[in-house]
């Protein structure tokens, strides 16, 4: 017997074509376990108009995303495709709010709350950083001060990312902390990897803003390792990308044919080449946005078992200490990403295995006691 629908909202990408999309439909699969139906209303970059079905999914949905600030101004304000959805159903218990603006989170607490529904807020990030207009900056500024003081005074329950932020709502009515969880028994864990015997490889995945990523620093202590027999896979961006967004990091010519720009891929196909590095690298700063967030690309690389280097943002340090795999950088300088590189690459562990640290399946009692 079902104990009703719950509806996902927010600006993801579905099914699985960012990481905020995997986040979700991850969590959906928790909600699932427990009897409960759920359904997705996500963006397109498509450009139509009202809502329409995710052609080849069951409970998927998608409106297009915001050409103007008019068009951005009214979704804000509106949460009548949420209605829609809902009326579609006829037994939403829960309508759970990913990272939207406290605006629509007040809207949607008002209407909602008049039909007996609960406003839940999943809250992955704490930014002040936007595109566009000088107007739509200052909002997304001022808009950071709301969520991260007041949503959890407004929302009915609050799913959030890290440690950090659990700190933040802990006198939420109700509170659950989920960091970005995975299915281990998907099929895009079981892939055989490609073989590159005799080079060692270090991956990079990911679409880098030069603001949360500094996969500069990574390109330049990479160039720095007068060795042959290593490679740097950057998923993600294409080598103008990369020129654009860091254009003080100049690739010499006798280096460039060991990085590897593969420009963007499937999700399963990014999973297949994580699981054949010998080692995932990102560098992230020590700094409130990057603490308050946590790294999907951390859950994934660490699933995939392979060693990580990275800094000790978020709650990741305790992942890695517990493992044993992959070095905490002391800090962001060339000399110590170039020297835990080295380390992995004189080290090399050959045993690698699925971890389940970030299985959903393990994150099901604390979300029954919050759906509860």
């Amino acid at each position: 017997m079902s104990n009703g629908t719950i509806i996902y909202y927010g600006g993801f990408t579905l099914p699985d074509k960012s990481a905020s999309a995997n986040r979700v439909v991850s969590n959906g699969k928790i909600f699932d376990s427990l009897g409960y139906r759920t359904a997705f209303i996500g963006v397109s970059e498509e450009n139509f108009i009202g809502l329409k079905p995710v052609i080849g999914y069951e409970d998927m949905f998608e409106i297009a995303h915001p050409q103007s600030n008019g068009q951005w101004l009214k979704r804000m304000l509106s949460v009548e495709h949420i209605e829609s959805i809902a009326d579609k159903y006829g037994d939403v218990q829960k309508v759970i709010l990913y990272n939207v603006p406290m605006v629509t989170l007040i809207k949607a607490k008002k209407v909602f709350s008049k039909k007996n529904i609960e406003v839940c807020y999943d809250c992955t990030e704490w930014t002040k950083d936007t595109d566009g207009s000088l107007p739509k900056r200052l909002f997304k500024a001022f808009d950071e001060i709301l969520i991260s003081n007041f949503a959890h005074k407004v929302a009915d329950g609050m799913i959030a990312i890290s440690s950090m932020m659990e700190k933040k709502y802990k006198n939420s009515k109700k509170l659950l902390v989920l960091p970005p969880l995975i299915d281990i028994n998907d099929e895009i864990w079981h892939q055989q990897p490609g073989n590159h015997e005799g080079i060692f490889e270090f991956c990079f995945a990911g679409i880098p803003d030069g603001k949360k990523e500094s996969l500069d620093k990574v390109v330049e202590a990479f160039c720095g390792i007068k060795r042959s027999d290593i490679c740097l896979r950057i998923i993600g961006i294409t080598e103008n990308d990369f020129s654009s967004i860091y254009p003080d990091c100049k690739i010499e010519e006798n280096v460039r044919e060991k990085i590897i720009f593969m420009g963007r891929l499937t999700h399963s196909e990014t999973i297949k080449y994580i699981l054949g590095c010998d080692c995932y690298i990102f560098i992230r700063r020590s700094d409130r946005r990057n603490n308050a967030g946590f790294p999907t690309k951390f859950a994934e690389s660490y699933t995939c078992g392979v060693p990580i280097i990275t800094t000790n943002v978020s709650d990741v340090g305790e992942y890695i200490k517990d493992s044993g795999k992959g070095c905490l950088l002391k800090d962001m300088s060339h000399e110590s990403i170039t020297e835990a590189m080295l380390f992995q690459i004189e080290n090399k562990n050959y045993s690698v295995k699925l971890d389940k640290a970030f299985h959903y399946e393990s994150f099901i009692q604390p979300t029954k006691d919050w759906l509860n």
